[in-house]
This record gives C-alpha cells, sequence and structure tokens, in this order.
C-alpha cells in the first residue's frame, strides 16, 4: 500500500469517526426520550394498580402486604419518571449573561453587578412539551429552577480572579427570571472573564464591561501619586480619567490646595488643556499633570515638608464635583556651587609662586557636604589649597579658600592654565559643579648683575648725552 492510499484511508476514517460521534449523541438525546416515554407508561401502569389495589384493600380483598408492596412500586416509578424530566431539563437548561456594568459606589471602591438569565435552548417553549405531565412535578420542577449557580470574575490575560467574593453562589433562579451577582474588583479592567459553573457544567464569557448609566463621576487616579521634585525644577503626574457615566458632559480640570508659587498645568498630547469631554464609546482619557516648583523655598514651601493637593473634574455646566484624587508633591532643596574670584589673569616669573583668593558660595537651597577643592595644573607644576575640604556650607554661605601656585625653576617663559576643580554633596547627591581657569603668564627670570650692568650703562650713556650737549653749548 503506497502513501497516498494510507493517507486516504486515514482521512475517511477520520470523517467516519466523526460522523459517528455526532450520530451516538443524537442517539443519546433519542434515547433519553425514548426512556422518558417507557417510564411514563411504567408509572401510568403503577398508578392504575395501585387505585385497583386501593379499592381491594379497602374492601379487604387484598393483604396490607400486598398493599403496601403497590404502593411502594408507584412511589418507586413516580421517582424514575422524575428524575429522567429532570435530567432532560438539566440539559436543556442554560445561564446566559444580560448585563455586566461597572460603577462606583459612595466610597468610590469599583464594583461590577453580574445579571445573570436562566433561558432554555432551542426554544422556550420546551417545558410546554411535559405540560400534561405536571401532575407528577413538583412546584420547584414546574418553576424549571437551576440550582447553586457559582459565578466569578477572571483576569484576561493573568487567568486569575480579580472579583470580591471570588465565588459568588446564586441559590436559584427560575426559568425566565434574572438574579444578580455583585462584586468588588479587585484589579481595574475594562473587560473581563465572567466564570459560570452549574448542573455540573462551567461556562465562561469575555464581556466587556457597561459604566452605570445613573451615575455622573469621573474617577481621577495616577499611579505616581506622590513625587519628589527639586525646587525649581517641575514634577509630571500621568493622570487616568475614566468615565462612569452614559453623558457627554464636558468637564472643566483644577487642581486645589497647592499654594500660589506653584503652578500647574494639563496636557494632551503635548497640548495644554483646561477642559475635556469623552468621545462616544470612549471612557478613559490619559493626561499629563505638570507642577512647577519655585526656586527658593518659604513658609507654604518648605524643603523636604511633604504638600497634599487635590485634581478635581468639575462639570462645565453647573459646576458640581465629579471626581477627585489625592496627589502629593515634596520638594527637595538642591546645593549649588557658586566659585569666584577676583581675578582669573595671573604674572609671574619661573619659580615665584602666586598666591590668589577664590571664594566658594552655597547658591542652592539645601546645605552642601564635603566640599573639596582641587587644581588640575600642568606637568611640574606644583599647589597648595587651604583648606582643601570645607565640611559642610550652609544655603546662601560662603569661604575663602587659599589658592597658591608655584611653577616650575627651570623651565621657559609663557602662559599656563589651571583649572581649579570642586565637587560636594547635598543629600547624598553629587552636586553637579562649574570648574573655573586661571590663565598665567610666566616670564623668565633675570640676574641681579646683569641687571645693574644695564643700568649702569644707560647711566653712562645718558650722563655723555649730557655731556656732549653741554660742549655744543659753549661755542
Amino acid at each position: 500500500m503506497n502513501r497516498q492510499t494510507t493517507q486516504l484511508c486515514t482521512l475517511l476514517l477520520s470523517i467516519g469517526l466523526a460522523l459517528m460521534q455526532a450520530q451516538a449523541q443524537g442517539d443519546t438525546e433519542a434515547a433519553l426520550l425514548l426512556d422518558l416515554r417507557k417510564a411514563r407508561a411504567d408509572f401510568q401502569v403503577a398508578r392504575q394498580k395501585y387505585e385497583n389495589d386501593t379499592k381491594l384493600y379497602e374492601e379487604k380483598a387484598i393483604s396490607v402486604n400486598d398493599f403496601n408492596r403497590s404502593r411502594n412500586e408507584l412511589l418507586s416509578k413516580e421517582v424514575d419518571y422524575q428524575k429522567l424530566i429532570l435530567k432532560l431539563i438539566s440539559r436543556q437548561s442554560y445561564i446566559t449573561v444580560d448585563q455586566a456594568v461597572k460603577y462606583q459606589n459612595e466610597r468610590g471602591a469599583r464594583k461590577v453587578k453580574i445579571t445573570l438569565m436562566s433561558a432554555l435552548e432551542g426554544n422556550g417553549e420546551y417545558l410546554r412539551l411535559f405540560e400534561e405531565h405536571f401532575d407528577v412535578f413538583t412546584p420547584e420542577m414546574r418553576s424549571g429552577k437551576i440550582y447553586n449557580i457559582y459565578v466569578s470574575l477572571v483576569d484576561n490575560e493573568s487567568k486569575t480572579i480579580i472579583g470580591s467574593p471570588y465565588e459568588f453562589r446564586i441559590p436559584a433562579i427560575e426559568l425566565g427570571k434574572s438574579a444578580d451577582a455583585d462584586f468588588e474588583l479587585l484589579k481595574d479592567a475594562e473587560s473581563l472573564t465572567v466564570s459560570l459553573n452549574y448542573n455540573n457544567r462551567k461556562d465562561e464569557k469575555n464581556i466587556y464591561l457597561k459604566k452605570g448609566a445613573g451615575m455622573n463621576r469621573i474617577d481621577i487616579t495616577s499611579m505616581q501619586f506622590s513625587q519628589e521634585a527639586d525646587l525649581g525644577s517641575k514634577a509630571s503626574y500621568d493622570v487616568t480619567l475614566e468615565r462612569f457615566s452614559a453623558s457627554d458632559d464636558i468637564y472643566r480640570l483644577d487642581v486645589q490646595n497647592l499654594p500660589r508659587q506653584i503652578t500647574y498645568d494639563f496636557t494632551d498630547g503635548g497640548s495644554k488643556v483646561t477642559q475635556i469631554r469623552f468621545a462616544q464609546g470612549v471612557n478613559i482619557k490619559k493626561l499629563s499633570l505638570q507642577v512647577y516648583l519655585p526656586d527658593r523655598d518659604d513658609e507654604q514651601v518648605t524643603a523636604d515638608r511633604p504638600l497634599k493637593f487635590r485634581v478635581e473634574a468639575l462639570s462645565a455646566s453647573d459646576g458640581v464635583k465629579a471626581g477627585s484624587e489625592q496627589l502629593e508633591i515634596i520638594p527637595r532643596g538642591k546645593g549649588r556651587i557658586e566659585v569666584r574670584a577676583n581675578n582669573l589673569y595671573l604674572e609671574t616669573t619661573t619659580g615665584k609662586e602666586v598666591t590668589m583668593d577664590v571664594a566658594v558660595r552655597n547658591g542652592g537651597s539645601r546645605r552642601l557636604d564635603n566640599i573639596k577643592i582641587s587644581a588640575e595644573k600642568p606637568l611640574g607644576w606644583e599647589t597648595a589649597i587651604s583648606p582643601g575640604v570645607i565640611r559642610s556650607l550652609e544655603p546662601e554661605k560662603e569661604e575663602t579658600v587659599k589658592v597658591t601656585i608655584i611653577p616650575p625653576n627651570e623651565g621657559g617663559a609663557g602662559a599656563q592654565e589651571i583649572k581649579i576643580k570642586t565637587e560636594a554633596v547635598a543629600d547624598n547627591r553629587k552636586v553637579e559643579t562649574e570648574d573655573k581657569t586661571v590663565r598665567i603668564q610666566v616670564n623668565a627670570a633675570t640676574s641681579v648683575a646683569g641687571t645693574a650692568t644695564l643700568i649702569a650703562l644707560l647711566i653712562a650713556v645718558t650722563g655723555g648725552i649730557v655731556w656732549f650737549g653741554m660742549k655744543l653749548s659753549k661755542k
């Protein structure tokens, strides 16, 4: 047998098995209906016999044992008949998710209400097929109730339960009636899976949550609800606004409880906004809030003291607050080193030291610690700095540092540069510094004898000129 023949046989066998499974499922349903008819006939025979035996017992034509045996037989056949009816109905019973509404309660907690409805597969006339047999139905059977429905909310991505309670039990739902399961969301979601467990059946439905139409609220959240920012800088908050309303009102954005020295603005994609409106079918908007701190602290804006403020969304039509969120900003002082010198140009001669004063000032708003002053010098040069380390320097304070520069004894004349470098920390963070460059002009050294000879020669020349001039004047 070649390969193509083998593949064809395998395909035909698969099709045959699929047809047999479909037929078996249909046969099972048909067999259940036949069993139900047989059970109905057995029940009717047992009931007729019981009625006849009741008359015979009243006439004392049969014994008590015969009568009890007839009654027990009737009860047994009735139970068998009811079991088959319930089995058939349970196969057709079905729970539908009528609504899934996301809303907020008075405390601002996110909640989801699931409305379930009991129905029958196929058509709603199914139970009417058994109306002629309702004489053996209990009241619960006549209602077509589905008992013990367990409901859970499952996250679509992680497949974990995100509703509290983790499992909500509905005792029963009558056919055509509905029941609610109310949950608190443990994790915010726009869509989720509703898991149903009933009648030994598990059903899962991926649901997009509706917003509660009876509320006119805006939920405002920010993951970076508390931030630190240096004075003179800004802090950025990602703000998410979620609408829990069916209306398409305009909302005005506002910030409360910030000192007047602190300014702010809302941006949407880089553009400043003061009002928002949700487009049709859109319930979430993401904005950015920029908060600008002043350069200096004062009584209202103090370094390291948290400032709490509120972001609010107000209805533009009547000014009613639709939602708010509390945020926090912590101003941090910033250390800044300022290095000044009266003169950054010096002249000297080879081997002769030169001294200059350098003022180191804390121009920031936080104490500077471990300020180190050093010099980057050419090869062969020496420097002496006193003090080399300033242990601490409060804001607006300064200290004078003496820098001594010594050029080498042997070296050519010319200009050289020396960099005065500083480094420090403020609140365990390294502070940015600015280097200062000192330019030094080195002149060649001259001997004393040579200088004296030049002076004597100059005097002699000058004297000769004077003497020659006097001679000429006498003539």
